[in-house]
């Protein structure tokens, strides 16, 4: 009885399927069409993430990139520039023990930072450069350049005036104006003259040259604005010349000395004489005979 009655229920279910409309849907994509749609939303997705990456690492590759060249920057523009005023002597200790002796109113600039990729040196005045043996080392000057691997030297660069004089080692100098170049050995005396060309001789008095670092100051026949320049440079004064004065000189005066006793020694064998003026200035006058 149980068995009948779950056949009825059986009959009963599948008539009232059966008994429904038939709705048929049409689908015109295949398995493959879907199944590869859906690996390209995959790879889509992939790339957007990684491009969202590459951006970022491009902006610090950048972000270094600036770093890097301002750092550079700094390290090669970075300049140190010593001045030794008129009155004083100074010793300055370059990156590599090179050592330069300023003479008073002198400056050197050189780029400290850079110092291992390149020695080189700006200068005006008049020094003793005693260079360590090395890469090359240049010193620019207004009117020539001093290039050298490993000697002592001294340069007197005061405005038109370019003086070089070798004591060990060999020295390179060159014009600026002309390019005109000349190789330098011990007691060699290179100057450049008026047409900016190099004249070189043999300088048996050399010594004589750098006597100014013992505060010592030795003249030949030299004309006598040159002394009185050197004076004001060595005593911090202001010499005024009233007229003309075609003289030369030949004498020496060190800085024991007083100012007033060097301008004793040099006025007087030349008819001249001098007076103290306001603050540094002195004046030179002929001496009128009476």
């Amino acid at each position: 009885m149980e068995k009948q009655n779950k056949n009825n229920n059986l009959n009963s279910e599948e008539n009232f399927f059966n008994s429904l409309p038939k709705i048929e849907v049409n689908y015109s994509k295949s398995k493959n069409d879907v199944w590869n749609e859906l690996s390209a939303l995959t790879v889509s997705k992939k790339k957007k993430v990684k491009t969202i990456r590459l951006s970022w690492m491009k902006y610090a590759v950048a972000a270094c990139f600036i770093l890097l060249v301002g750092y550079t920057g700094f390290i090669y523009m970075f300049t140190t520039t010593i001045v030794c005023p008129k009155g004083e002597h100074l010793s300055v200790l370059l990156p590599d023990n090179s050592r330069v002796e300023l003479n008073a109113h002198s400056n050197i600039a050189y780029k400290p930072y850079w110092w291992n990729y390149s020695r080189k040196v700006k200068f005006e005045g008049e020094a003793f450069f005693d260079i360590t043996k090395g890469s090359k080392f240049e010193i620019e000057s207004k009117n020539g350049k001093t290039y050298i691997l490993g000697t002592s030297f001294n340069i007197y660069a005061r405005g038109d005036d370019y003086k070089v004089t070798c004591y060990t080692g060999k020295v390179k100098v060159v014009s600026n104006s002309t390019s005109d170049k000349i190789l330098l050995l011990p007691k060699d005396h290179a100057y450049l003259t008026k047409n900016g060309k190099l004249e070189v001789f043999k300088d048996n008095k050399a010594e004589e040259k750098i006597l100014w670092r013992d505060h010592l100051f030795l003249f030949t026949n030299t004309p006598l604005n040159l002394v009185f320049e050197e004076i004001e440079l060595q005593y911090d004064i202001n010499i005024v010349e009233k007229g003309k004065f075609g003289q030369t000189h030949t004498g020496n005066f060190g800085k024991e000395k007083s100012v007033e006793k060097v301008l004793y020694n040099v006025c007087m064998p030349n008819g001249l004489k001098f007076h103290k003026g306001p603050g540094k200035n002195y004046i030179i006058t002929k001496i009128i005979p009476k």
